[in-house]
């Protein structure tokens, strides 16, 4: 896939969907784990455009980015936009939809902090 880049030791499991924007990109630090079934999304459908069908309307691009030494569990959903820091653990099943601070582990839906490592 295009605009999608990758660090060192970047660990991508099972059933993973990462899909990039035709103007956007996915950035991998090293040393990145990722869970089984987990999104990471760098564009989206708008919806402004009230009485066009969902699948016409304009899409929006925006910037992922995911430090280094970071751990993304299982089934989590990263949208577009989204910085995850160095050293920042996303739990299993999260929905991450604002960034997320160096060294600290956020879970749930919306993902929030839970503590700092």
């Amino acid at each position: 896939e295009k605009n999608i880049y990758l660090g060192d030791n970047v660990r991508i499991t099972m059933d993973c969907c990462i899909w990039a924007g035709d103007t956007s990109k996915i950035t991998f630090g090293d040393n990145v784990l990722v869970g089984p079934g987990v999104k990471i999304m760098s564009t989206n459908h708008g919806t402004e455009n009230n009485g066009v069908p969902m699948v016409y309307q304009d899409r929006i691009n925006e910037d992922v980015i995911i430090g280094s030494d970071v751990w993304i569990g299982s089934n989590a959903v990263i949208l577009k936009g989204i910085k995850i820091g160095d050293g920042a653990i996303v739990a299993a099943g999260a929905v991450v939809t604002k960034d997320v601070a160096p060294y600290t582990i956020v879970g749930g839906c919306p993902a929030k902090y839970i503590k700092t490592r």
